[in-house]
C-alpha cells in the first residue's frame, strides 16, 4: 500500500556502485603514483608504518567511505559538536569515459585519505574511517588538501536589495557558516540571490519531484528537487523513473537563485543543488511556488522542463514492484553527483 511519505526506490546502493569492476578500474591509473605518496607518508611516520595495500578496488571504496564519514560527522543529522561542514558532491565525481584526473580534485581527496590512513597505520577499507573521531581527521585532512590545491569552489553572494534586512542578516550568517562570502557588487557574485519563494508553503511535504541524470544496467540515476546532490540514487529504471536522462547542459555566469537555496543548505549543512532553485514561472513545476499535489506512482513531464513529479496515489493503490513507499527524511541518504554516471 502506498504510504503518504515521499517516494523512494529500491535501488542499487553507491556501495554496489563503487565495487562495480567498470568504476573500480578508473581507478587504476592513480595507483602508482599514490602508493609512491604512502611511501613517503610511512617514512615520514613512525618507526615501522607500513604502506597499507592499495588497489583500484580500495580507492573506489575509499572514495565512498568518504562521503559516508561526511554525512555521518557533517550530514543534516550531525552532531551537536560538529563544526564542519560537506564538502561538495561534485568533488568526488567519477568520470563514465576515462580514469580518475591525476590533477583533479577526486585525486587530492584520495591523496589526503592515503596520507592519512598510512600516517596511522590504517588499511584503506577500516571501517573506523566512516565515522568517529578517525573519520573527523580524515575530513579535516581532505578539506586542508583541497584548500591547498586550490579546488574548493568559491561561494560569493549578492542579494537583492529587496530582500527585508532582518532576512537577510540571517542569510547572511549562513552563508559565513556554510564557508561563503557576500559581497555588495553584482560583479563577480557566484551566486545572484533573490527573494523569490520557489516552494510554496502550501506545499505538501509528501510531494517528491526528481529528475533523471543518467542511465546504465537498468538504472536510473534520479536527483531529488531540493535536496543537495549527495542525495541522489540509483533506482530501478522502471515507472516513475523511465524517462531519459536530462541534457546537463552548460551554465555559464552566475547563478541567480532564490534564498531558499541559502536556507536549504544551511539545513542539510552543504550546498545544495542551484538548479532546483532558479525561480520559474511554470504552474505547478519546482521553482513556481505553486502548491503541488500528492502523489501516484507514476512521473509527468512539466511542459519542456523534464521536470517529472511522483504524483498523488490514493491509498489503497498499489505502487508498482520496484517501488515502496518511504519517507525519504527517515532514511539514510545514499553519497552521489549530479554528473555521476
Amino acid at each position: 500500500m502506498a504510504s503518504k511519505g515521499a517516494i523512494q526506490c529500491q535501488r542499487e546502493t553507491w556501495a554496489a556502485y563503487y565495487a562495480s569492476p567498470e568504476v573500480a578500474e578508473r581507478f587504476d591509473g592513480i595507483v602508482d603514483s599514490l602508493v609512491t605518496e604512502a611511501e613517503i607518508a610511512a617514512s615520514a611516520a613512525a618507526p615501522g608504518a607500513k604502506v597499507p595495500e592499495i588497489t583500484g578496488g580500495l580507492l573506489a571504496a575509499m572514495t565512498h567511505t568518504i562521503q559516508l564519514a561526511e554525512e555521518n560527522v557533517y550530514g543534516r543529522d550531525r552532531p551537536e559538536d560538529s563544526a564542519g561542514t560537506k564538502l561538495p558532491a561534485a568533488l568526488f565525481a567519477v568520470s563514465a569515459d576515462g580514469d580518475v584526473d591525476a590533477q583533479g580534485p577526486l585525486y587530492s581527496v584520495l591523496s589526503a585519505a592515503v596520507e592519512h590512513a598510512t600516517a596511522r597505520g590504517l588499511a584503506l577499507d577500516d571501517e573506523q574511517l566512516a565515522a568517529g573521531p578517525a573519520a573527523r581527521e580524515l575530513l579535516e585532512a581532505v578539506r586542508l588538501k583541497l584548500a591547498d590545491n586550490r579546488q574548493l569552489p568559491a561561494v560569493r553572494v549578492y542579494f537583492d536589495a529587496a530582500i527585508p534586512q532582518d532576512r537577510r542578516d540571517g542569510l547572511e550568517r549562513a552563508v559565513a557558516r556554510l564557508g561563503g562570502s557576500v559581497t555588495d557588487s553584482e560583479h563577480g557574485a557566484t551566486h545572484i540571490v533573490s527573494g523569490t519563494e520557489v516552494k510554496s508553503a502550501t506545499q505538501s511535504a509528501d510531494d517528491v519531484w526528481f529528475r533523471t541524470l543518467a542511465k546504465r544496467d537498468g538504472r536510473a540515476l534520479v536527483h531529488w528537487w531540493y535536496t543537495p546532490d549527495s542525495y541522489d540514487a540509483w533506482v530501478a529504471a522502471e515507472p516513475p523513473y523511465s524517462a531519459e536522462p536530462e541534457d546537463a547542459g552548460e551554465h555559464a555566469g552566475a547563478w541567480h537563485v532564490s534564498l531558499q537555496w541559502i536556507e536549504d543548505s544551511s539545513v542539510y549543512n552543504e550546498w545544495v543543488n542551484e538548479e532546483d532553485y532558479e525561480p520559474t514561472g511554470g504552474s505547478g513545476t519546482p521553482g513556481s511556488g505553486a502548491g503541488l499535489p500528492k502523489r501516484r506512482a507514476h512521473a509527468v513531464a512539466e511542459g519542456d522542463d523534464k521536470r517529472l513529479r511522483a504524483d498523488s496515489v490514493d491509498g489503497d493503490d498499489e505502487l508498482p514492484e520496484a517501488v515502496q513507499a518511504h519517507d525519504i527524511r527517515e532514511n539514510q541518504p545514499v553519497a552521489g553527483n549530479r554528473k555521476r554516471n
